[in-house]
């Protein structure tokens, strides 16, 4: 009997441990989910307006550290909701 106190015990910390990792890592990735989208809300009108003036989507790489790719989608996305926009008026 005392073997099996000591084994929920055991497993009862245990899980206690595991709930605590995984609320950390949901509060961490979301914590990155905000700081990207904050990220892109304040660059997005400089990098169409780079785009526009034919600044490509490697130089702004360069100047950012933000991986071409990821503007390039940001540039094609914003232009996207801009034209949903302007549909709706």
């Amino acid at each position: 009997m005392v073997h099996v106190q000591a084994l929920v015990s055991s497993t009862q910390k245990t899980l206690g441990e595991w709930s605590q990792k995984i609320r950390a890592a949901i509060q961490t990735k979301e914590e990155k989910r905000l700081s990207y989208q904050t990220k892109k809300n304040e660059l997005l009108p400089q990098f169409i307006e780079a785009s526009k003036k034919g600044v490509s989507s490697r130089e702004l790489e360069q100047i950012t550290g933000i991986n071409h790719t990821t503007i390039a989608r940001w540039i094609r996305e914003g232009k996207k909701q801009k034209e949903k926009e302007n549909v709706a008026k």
